[in-house]
């Protein structure tokens, strides 16, 4: 059985190798094509920070500088995060994603530059919220 179980594998994963090739010579070069995997993972890091902003924000006692800090580190994080979805003026395979991650990124330029001011201003993280609403709303 575990002999039978190999056997289809090896073809398996040299498909999987294959794919990867084709997708090389068959798309143009400024296509990112974003497995369904790496997209759930970013989304789940990108919920996961968001959840971690609010639970700062929420906290009824002001922030704190070192609060201020973590804002800023975590609006760092989702920057990165949704940046490795394809922005700028690449393509990719989602075509809700190619559609609004430039925008969501600017609103986290947006609430970074805010955030690190002097005093910080955290209006902009609420619309940050609202752009993930927004896209996720039919989810």
């Amino acid at each position: 059985m575990a002999a039978t179980l190999f056997l289809f594998a090896i073809p398996g994963l040299a498909l999987l190798n294959s794919c990867a090739q084709v997708r090389k010579v068959t798309y143009p070069s400024d296509f990112v094509y974003l497995e369904k995997k790496q997209v759930k993972s970013q989304m789940a890091l990108l919920g996961f920070y968001m959840r971690q902003l609010d639970s700062i924000l929420l906290d009824e006692n002001a922030v704190s500088s070192e609060q201020q800090a973590q804002i800023v580190s975590l609006l760092n994080k989702i920057s990165d995060s949704a940046s490795s979805l394809g922005a700028g003026n690449v393509s990719t395979n989602h075509l809700v994603i190619d559609d609004h991650i430039d925008e969501f990124i600017s609103d986290v330029n947006t609430a970074l530059r805010d955030a690190s001011a002097d005093p910080p201003n955290y209006f902009a993280l609420g619309r940050l919220s609202g752009s993930c609403v927004g896209c996720h709303k039919y989810r």
